[in-house]
């Protein structure tokens, strides 16, 4: 029998196969983004070779909305956080340090749109939690940026259905897809969701019913105590007014990009095309949600306009629509980590 590897030997293996993990995920992703943008080159120009933009004001107007858009997505987080400071702090907080709110935010969409396999939800976890703020470790970071997402969800399922029952959509076929996938993806949630309620509600039952013992527990406990904020109508209907405005925000900026790119359909059609880009991101594409987005608006644009207009003036929204993104997530990325500057560890 060969020798056992001592301690020595052992250490530097973690970081090699860590190594060799990152080099798959990154593989795995450019291979699902090559496949996402190989079918949605099938029904639009993914770099179109005239931009049709008719209405340069609307697409101004687009941009400027992406301040008070970012703004609101960083700031929602506050009523699920603030409890736990003010609770773990004895009173002497009252809130999470906004430069920290905002500052976390602002610098994590880049993250998220960056990184493969959305693993970039992570970093804003990573760095609340760094910031060492009572009340607000890991767990409790998590648990609060995943009830959001989970929340996002359905909403963008809502959007969805009451985008196709307002609108009036052309193509039947694509239709059905698009439902298909809706219903699918709002079980997912509505499971996730009903899955959140019950550890908030009954943690102590949750850690019978799994037979979690000392960390495990105590981690479900803290999970929890980040979720039961949003439950207090002083903090969920706060939470859920944000939500709606920021998602509000989202499908005007996408309204007005459709009419400055010379489509003209309504804030209704503009809530599908939101839901199916949504919906469509949480595949596996490509770093920058490169293939996945494209195949979204493609699958949104084909509920409202013909194969020609899809390939002509919906190839240019496209191509916007995902520069305003990713644009803005770059822009709004040096803010952030000017105010995370002053939170030690936080960067």
């Amino acid at each position: 029998m060969p020798p056992l590897p001592d301690d020595a030997d052992a250490a530097p293996r973690a970081p090699a196969r860590s190594g060799r993990r990152r080099v798959w995920v990154w593989l795995g992703s450019l291979a699902g983004g090559a496949v996402l943008l190989t079918l949605a080159s099938r029904r639009l120009e993914l770099i179109p070779r005239s931009f049709e933009i008719p209405r340069p004001e609307l697409l101004a107007a687009a941009i400027a909305l992406h301040v008070p858009y970012a703004l609101t997505r960083a700031g929602r987080l506050r009523y699920a956080l603030d409890p736990l400071v003010q609770a773990a702090s004895g009173g002497a907080r009252s809130r999470l340090p906004p430069t920290l709110l905002y500052g976390s935010g602002l610098f994590s969409f880049l993250v998220i749109m960056l990184l493969p396999l959305r693993l970039g939800e992570l970093s804003r976890p990573l760095l609340l939690a760094r910031a060492e703020v009572p009340g607000v470790g890991l767990a409790e970071a998590i648990s609060a940026v995943g009830t959001e997402r989970v929340v996002d969800g359905l909403t963008v399922v809502g959007l969805l259905f009451l985008g196709i029952a307002l609108a009036a959509p052309s193509s039947t076929a694509e239709l059905a897809e698009v439902q298909r996938f809706g219903h699918w993806t709002a079980g997912i949630f509505g499971v996730a969701l009903a899955g959140v309620i019950s550890v908030a509600v009954a943690p102590e039952a949750t850690i019978s019913r799994f037979g979690l013992q000392g960390r495990a527990a105590a981690v479900l406990r803290h999970v929890a105590a980040a979720v039961r904020p949003l439950g207090r109508p002083r903090q969920g209907i706060p939470f859920l007014l944000w939500t709606v405005t920021y998602w509000a925000l989202i499908v005007i900026q996408l309204w007005l990009v459709l009419g400055a790119t010379g489509l003209d359909l309504g804030l209704a059609e503009a809530a599908a095309i939101v839901a199916a880009i949504g919906l469509s991101i949480q595949l596996p594409g490509g770093p920058a949600q490169a293939g996945s987005f494209q195949v979204g608006a493609a699958a949104g644009l084909s509920l409202f306009i013909d194969p020609a207009a899809l390939a002509g003036a919906g190839s240019s929204f496209s191509a916007v629509m995902y520069l305003i993104g990713l644009g803005g997530a770059l822009v709004v990325a040096l803010p952030g980590v000017l105010l995370l500057r002053g939170h030690r560890g936080a960067l």
